[in-house]
């Protein structure tokens, strides 16, 4: 009996255990990927939808964004598509090349990369993760809907002309 005890003892002993390591390790998760000189145009040129925070370690606004833009990135890790949340450390000497070419003036400055690169824009809202969060789930979302039935059409009203331009036009 004192056996089987023991038996049952160390089992629930190392199950404990297993589930505190796995605690740990989804605490630690970084959803913020990081990139640098050796795979940043590589990575930018297959994705279509990259958000880069061009930082340096030493800059205070960098350290005051850094557990916002993590909130962020972990939200958005669940969206679909995923929209993903990078970091390059602009200020690392063998970084600082590309930083020049994509015009790095000052720390810190947030860049989205669409379509591969070709087009890119400087993030300069606020940096409160909720705010990140819906300011890019609304750049990634598509601008206009096909409506191919009159079904389709029945959940997008808007108001009659009446309603939306009445007060406007003294009707």
């Amino acid at each position: 009996m004192a056996i089987i005890f023991f038996v049952w003892f160390a089992l629930a002993a190392i199950l404990c255990s297993l589930t505190a390591i796995s605690a740990k390790e989804s605490e630690s998760k970084e959803f913020v990927l990081t990139l640098d000189h050796s795979n940043f145009t590589r990575f930018v040129t297959h994705h279509n939808f990259v958000v880069v925070k061009f930082y340096a370690p030493w800059c205070r606004h960098s350290q005051n964004l850094a557990p916002e833009y993590e909130k962020a990135a972990s939200v958005l890790s669940n969206h679909h598509p995923p929209i993903i949340l990078a970091k390059f450390d602009a200020d690392d000497e063998a970084n600082k090349y590309l930083a020049k070419q994509y015009r790095i003036r000052g720390y810190l400055t947030v860049k989205i990369f669409r379509n591969g690169g070709q087009m890119i824009q400087e993030y300069r809202d606020s940096r409160r993760a909720n705010y990140i969060v819906e300011y890019l789930k609304e750049q990634i979302s598509t601008a206009s809907v096909e409506i191919k039935s009159a079904e389709d059409a029945s959940g997008f009203y808007c108001g009659s002309y009446r309603e939306v331009f009445g007060e406007a036009l003294g009707l």
